[in-house]
């Protein structure tokens, strides 16, 4: 999910805020992570990085689970699509966005018996991912098996690993709240606007319509202890199911949105400096975590994210890997632009060494991402093309281009829709190469076929 939009939006209301603010409060340094000291045997991290170096080919299918329901693709047809793709990493092969239950059969309580049986019939649980990821490296055992977490705060929410559960009040005060570095602008209208410009299928007029007793998300606050807490369980309990790998979307949103504000004016921009290493500083203490606990459990987790943070005036994290996607305009000209490109890595390598870079097609729940461009602004053979040319492209840049076999959203007006009108949670209109709309699978696997 992009979030550029979303952040000259808000970054325009910091600014006023901050222009006529006159006091700023002092900002206390977060000490809501506890600290880790890792005791990992060196060889751990260094077998991890050099398979991670190794990766020849990475395939998008977001989710492993949920075609079972709907066209009858068991995850014995997922492990084999993955052999045929000769897949080595799997990318966002299961999303956490909100709640999931347990397993198929939990029992009513958090969730109806209604929302049980719902995320089961995508599989939407973690059982299913837990089962699904077994299966999947049952036949392929070296797969490298990357889940996602989309960091928002549904209303209710629940710590899948300790069973606690937080009504809309106790998530409420978890939300981004700029007023905590005397920003001047009141809480209400800052989740207005994030939720309507960065979640645009709630279509909320800004800011007279926001009522937070009716929206069923909130922005959280990556400095909150009570939501570090809580996005870490989303995290472990991915790990716990099987889990190589997690790529979370968004962690350092609140620090750009800051830091933005204070690069472009620099001479009005303490508070705005401030709360920005402190949402940075906090985004990255979560990365340290997630490793921790993978120690904890024998296993190194890479942690990936955009590649945004980069540019921020920091100690960088301990990212492993970093994404990047190539713009809507690139792929309509059905070219990209090789400058910007060599500036781009450039940038990364240049703050993070030989880290892996990984390009996919990005998408929202909008009709002008990539990915709804690519399904939709072309026919099929532009499709092919544009996938050869990116792979070769990134190729000879030293990014790896990570194939889009299953998932992501083609945009709520989509005409072209996968096998006539497949749609995840029968809301999200999806990708799938396979689908006779896109017939991009066969391309897929004749890429593939030439790095054996």
């Amino acid at each position: 999910m992009n979030k550029k939009y979303a952040i000259i939006f808000v970054v325009s209301l910091i600014a006023l805020a901050f222009l006529w603010q006159s006091t700023h409060k002092s900002i206390s340094k977060s000490a809501s992570i506890r600290e880790y000291t890792s005791n990992v045997p060196e060889d751990v991290k260094k077998d991890a990085v050099v398979k991670l170096s190794n990766v020849e080919i990475a395939s998008v299918y977001e989710s492993v689970t949920d075609g079972a329901y709907y066209f009858n693709r068991s995850i014995e047809n997922v492990s084999r699509i993955l052999g045929e793709t000769n897949t080595d990493l799997i990318f966002r092969g299961w999303l956490r966005w909100k709640p999931a239950p347990e397993s198929p059969s939990e029992p009513i309580g958090f969730f109806t018996k209604e929302e049980i049986e719902n995320n089961a019939k995508w599989g939407y649980t973690y059982e299913q991912l837990k089962e699904a990821i077994t299966e999947i490296k049952r036949d392929n055992p070296d797969i490298i098996f990357t889940g996602a977490i989309l960091p928002i705060i549904s209303v209710n929410e629940r710590n899948p690993v300790t069973g606690e559960s937080f009504d809309r009040d106790q998530t409420w005060a978890m939300a981004l709240d700029a007023e905590k570095w005397s920003a001047g602008i009141s809480k209400e209208d800052l989740q207005c606007i994030l939720i309507g410009t960065t979640y645009s299928e709630y279509k909320i007029n800004c800011p007279k319509d926001f009522d937070r007793s009716k929206t069923p998300i909130y922005y959280p606050d990556i400095t909150n202890s009570n939501f570090q807490e809580l996005l870490l369980s989303w995290a472990k309990k991915q790990i716990d199911a099987g889990v190589d790998a997690l790529w979370i979307d968004l962690l350092y949103t609140q620090a750009d949105m800051f830091e933005d504000y204070a690069r472009k004016h620099p001479f009005k921009s303490k508070a705005a400096r401030d709360a920005s290493k402190e949402s940075f500083e906090a985004a990255s203490k979560i990365v340290d975590e997630i490793h921790a606990y993978g120690y904890s459990k024998g296993k190194y987790i890479y942690v990936g994210t955009w590649n945004d943070f980069v540019y921020y005036p920091y100690a960088q994290p301990n990212i492993d890997f970093v994404t990047v996607t190539p713009q809507p305009a690139e792929i309509v000209s059905k070219k990209l632009d090789s400058g910007k490109w060599d500036e781009k890595v450039s940038n990364i390598k240049g703050k993070l060494g030989n880290v892996p870079i990984f390009a996919f097609i990005d998408w929202s729940y909008e009709d002008n991402r990539p990915l709804a461009v690519f399904s939709q602004n072309l026919s099929k053979d532009e499709q092919k093309n544009f996938l050869i040319t990116a792979d070769k492209f990134f190729q000879e840049k030293g990014i790896m281009f990570a194939y889009p076999v299953h998932g992501g959203s083609i945009g709520p007006n989509a005409k072209q829709l996968a096998y006539g009108g497949w749609k995840v949670y029968d809301t999200w209109q999806t990708y799938d190469s396979l689908a006779q709309e896109f017939e991009t699978y066969e391309t897929i696997r004749e890429l593939s076929r030439i790095k054996e």
